[in-house]
């Protein structure tokens, strides 16, 4: 598990990025982990990491610098991803807070879940149209907090309201839920038992990546012809 320094360094390589490439900062990173955890379907780190960094890798100065965001970024998602295997019971989101008034800004943390939906908007749809209700309900709810988060809520403003102060309260108790649809199934129907979120290991270990060693991305090419050719 990430350690707090490790988190801080984390946080601080994600705020380093340029601002115009579309990356991630920590809050948002950590429910994008949650959501890719939790989807029906596995997602290979090879299609989602240039989410969270954004299209291009030269704004790391050097190979030990993109090995370094590799690994934080791949073990903060192996928290998650345990963190979720079952029996899960708890589940504790990363949220940012206002300094100033100790306000829990679960926003950004909402917007991450929403990316992570948006890589596989058909296994999310299987979940809503499973006859599971509190399942479908779920997903719906976190779009309406989504929703709510980007501005574009068309509820009620006591609705609103009474979501907003709500939040952070509601998301661990949405995430237990979808990571328990996921992780059930019938012989009819069963899960998807290849999904990272299904295994009782982690996807991905490691202090560094060698460069003759298969890249964490999951592309099957050798590191160094891939996320570290840069």
């Amino acid at each position: 598990m990430l350690s707090d320094d490790d988190l801080h360094r984390l946080d601080a390589l994600l705020l380093s990025l340029p601002m115009d490439d579309d990356g991630m900062l920590l809050s948002e990173f950590d429910g994008f982990c949650a959501g890719l955890v939790v989807c029906p379907e596995m997602i290979m780190p090879g299609e989602w990491l240039t989410c969270v960094w954004g299209e291009n890798t030269e704004q790391f100065e050097a190979l030990a610098d993109v090995q370094l965001a590799t690994d934080l970024i791949m073990r903060h998602y192996n928290d998650v991803a345990q963190s979720l295997t079952p029996p899960a019971a708890d589940y504790g989101p990363l949220y940012d807070e206002d300094q100033r008034t100790g306000e829990v800004l679960w926003e950004s943390w909402c917007s991450g879940f929403e990316r992570a939906m948006r890589l596989r908007p058909d296994a999310w749809e299987r979940i809503v149209k499973s006859g599971d209700e509190e399942a479908a309900a779920s997903v719906n709810m976190m779009l309406a907090l989504y929703d709510i988060a980007e501005g574009q809520s068309d509820l009620p403003e006591a609705s609103i309201k009474t979501l907003t102060e709500e939040a952070p309260d509601l998301i661990p108790n949405l995430v237990l839920t979808l990571n328990a649809w996921t992780k059930s199934g019938t012989k009819s129907d069963p899960f998807p038992n290849w999904a990272a979120a299904n295994q009782s290991h982690a996807p991905f270990q490691g202090n560094k990546v060698g460069r003759n060693t298969p890249c964490p991305c999951g592309s099957g090419r050798k590191y160094k012809h891939c996320c570290g050719s840069n």
